[in-house]
């Protein structure tokens, strides 16, 4: 045949599986990796709790570390500073009002003009010999106009008062005054005077209680004899009889008036504090407040001025100037200072009588009614109301904190450190548990535990409770005394006192709670030489630390652990087998279950169950190489897997042995696939 008869036939053959050429499909298997865990000691405890760590020693063995606070005083009770004054109540009777006072003059020369030919017989400068008058003066009205003071008033309390001088040569006599309101014309009072030496005064004092004044009143003389003067008496025209009418002891049912500026009320005391048997002589305040708490009706502005000498800042007391405005619908109005950071002696007024006292603030408090200058009017049921509210925090006291008990508890303290082991139990070669109790307070105290007790509450078995200390004192109800801390300036050194125990079947039970209650007494041997102290933030307190070395014996000790795969992700792979890897660095054998769960771990399907595995091979209680187990699974429905369950249940190969526990001990797990898949498939 020739070249060319062989590229045809070539070309024809290329042509025809053209197609098969560019689609090419080949059948792949492959092995992936799709998973990797381990379970560790680190496994054994709840990461989350910041109570917990593991602790490791030169040689990497595990010791469970445990420490929280069980205890602490609460001094709320010892200390709780709170007080409010009886209210004060200050009605419109309490309103001073200042006197009224009316003067007016009669003068001899008025009196001699209007008899007839009187300034010839009685000239001005002269010596004469004055004869017996009769009614000299007859219905002589006196013009009494209180306008400056007020425009009515009535009395529930007030004395008119009258006094008359004789500036006259002779003695009067027989003489009438008689007192109106010039509205109504009724009659206010009445004065019968017998008789008034030449150079004398008379004074006469009649109440006016329940009466209403007006401003303009009327003084009406009725009568006054002249009496004969039995020789020559020289005649001065500008000698009188001088009247003076007053209005005093005013106190107000209902009145429109100038009210003057005036004190109402002043309060100068010492108020106590009830701290129980304390005696405290100083507190210094982290917060606090005073409010007074003021309404009135009163038309004028009330100002207060407060002032608490013991009481100071940076040296300086406290002192403040407020004003409560009126109010008819008497709404109250609240004014609050702050007393943050404030020092507060408790020995009451400096200098006071009989010495320093304790538990007491001095303070000065006045009170008083502005006046506006305006007419007012004032009724009955005006009134004045204040209360003072102490409201304080301290930040410390001194003294003698008194000889008290404090009941503490009980407290459940929850733990999470156990939460992951879901079943089985340990046998511990060891656990110790340490109380440390730190006393922060500048006093003795003893203190007695009347609860110590740990329990596991999913397990239904009894509580366990703490016996004897390693001194051999039964812990429950023994008192243990506590020295009193030290106070340099604001450094305080504390004292403490450390109760240790052997706690294994404390700890056995994994137990996710423990309760504690106790007593507590202050100053059991009764107040001392030294001052107490006692600082809010620096209480009492009782701190619990664990330490567990993990050596024990594991009986069904099951842990779990949950891991995320990414099958649901493989759908359009088909997987052929599932390759399990199980490499144990435990010096315990373990039986093993895997659960698949989908991506909200909802359950789908047991991969394995109940299969066992063997411990890692030890030489004198040390792992010196992983036992190795690998299973194979065919004929699984992977579909919406998204997480895979791991359970271990854990079991010492002796059970009077403990086993030990090294940092770099652990138990892993290996999860591969082989995947089928078609490469070039349409």
């Amino acid at each position: 045949m020739t070249k060319s008869f062989y590229l045809s036939i070539l070309t024809i053959l290329l042509l025809s599986c053209k197609h098969d050429l560019e689609n090419p499909r080949w059948e792949v298997d492959m092995i992936v990796p799709i998973a990797h865990s381990e379970l560790s000691i680190y496994d054994l405890i709840e990461q989350d709790d910041n109570n917990i760590s593991i602790d490791t020693r030169n040689d990497s063995l595990v010791s469970l570390v445990y420490s929280s606070n069980i205890l602490q005083t609460n001094y709320d009770s010892l200390l709780d500073i709170k007080s409010t004054t009886e209210e004060k109540r200050f009605r419109i009777d309490s309103v001073q009002f200042d006197d009224v006072v009316i003067e007016h003059k009669t003068t001899i020369g008025s009196v001699i003009s209007q008899i007839p030919f009187g300034n010839t017989l009685f000239p001005d400068g002269s010596q004469r010999d004055i004869p017996a008058i009769l009614g000299v003066i007859q219905n002589d009205s006196i013009d009494i106009d209180a306008s400056e003071y007020f425009q009515t008033m009535t009395l529930y309390s007030g004395m008119m008062n009258l006094e008359i001088t004789n500036e006259f040569p002779t003695a009067i006599s027989n003489m009438t005054l008689l007192l109106y309101n010039s509205i109504n014309q009724n009659l206010i009072a009445s004065y019968n005077i017998s008789k008034i030496e030449s150079g004398e005064s008379y004074t006469e004092s009649i109440s006016v209680a329940n009466q209403t004044l007006d401003y303009l009143m009327i003084g009406l003389i009725n009568n006054i004899d002249v009496e004969a003067s039995g020789g020559l008496v020289p005649i001065n025209y500008t000698d009188a009889i001088s009247t003076k009418i007053s209005i005093t002891d005013i106190q107000i049912m209902e009145a429109t008036a100038y009210f003057p500026d005036q004190l109402l009320h002043q309060e100068i005391v010492e108020q106590s504090f009830n701290v129980g048997t304390a005696r405290l002589t100083e507190l210094g305040i982290k917060q606090g407040s005073v409010s007074i708490v003021a309404s009135s009706s009163l038309p004028d502005t009330i100002s207060i001025i407060y002032s608490i000498p013991s009481l100071t800042k940076n040296g300086i007391p406290f002192e403040t100037l407020v004003k409560i405005p009126p109010n008819i619908n008497t709404i109250p109005t609240t004014l609050s200072f702050n007393f943050d950071e404030y020092i507060m002696k408790l020995t009451g007024k400096d200098g006071r009588i009989g010495g320093d006292t304790v538990n007491t603030i001095y303070s000065e408090m006045y009170i008083y009614l502005d006046s506006t200058g305006e007419l007012e009017t004032i009724h009955q049921v005006d009134s004045f109301n204040l209360i003072n509210v102490f409201n304080i925090v301290p930040e410390y006291a001194k003294g003698y904190l008194g000889q008290d008990t404090l009941i503490l508890g009980p407290e459940v303290k929850h733990t999470s450190v156990f939460e992951d082991i879901t079943s089985g139990s340990i046998d511990l070669e060891e656990a110790t548990i340490s109380l440390k109790i730190e006393n922060f307070v500048g006093a003795d105290a003893s203190i007695s535990f009347n609860q110590f007790s740990t329990d596991n509450t999913n397990d239904n078995l009894p509580l366990v409770s703490a016996t004897t200390d390693n001194s051999g004192n039964n812990i429950i109800n023994y008192p243990y005394e506590i020295n009193r801390a030290i106070l340099n300036n604001t450094i305080i050194t504390p004292t403490n006192c450390i109760i240790s125990l052997e706690a294994s079947e404390m700890v056995e039970i994994l137990p996710n709670q423990t309760t504690v209650a106790a007593t507590i007494i202050l100053n059991p041997n009764g107040e001392q030489e030294v001052e107490d102290f006692l600082y809010i933030e620096h209480p009492i307190s009782a701190n619990l630390d664990a330490s567990i070395p993990l050596s024990f014996i594991a009986n069904n000790l099951t842990l779990s652990k949950t891991i995320d795969t990414d099958l649901y992700n493989n759908s359009e792979k088909e997987i052929e087998e599932l390759f399990i890897n199980l490499e144990n660095g435990l010096p315990l054998s373990a039986n093993i279950d895997i659960i698949l769960l989908d991506q909200y771990n909802n359950y789908i399907d047991t991969l394995i169950e109940n299969i066992n595995i063997n411990s890692a091979i030890t030489n004198n209680n040390i792992v010196i190489s992983s036992s190795n187990n690998t299973i194979s699974i065919k004929n699984i429905n992977y579909n919406n897997v998204g997480k895979v369950k791991f359970i271990a249940s854990f079991k010492s190969s002796s059970l009077t042995e403990h086993v030990d526990i090294y940092s770099y001990y652990n138990l892993k797990l290996n999860l591969s696939a082989r995947f089928k898949q078609i490469i070039g498939e349409q």
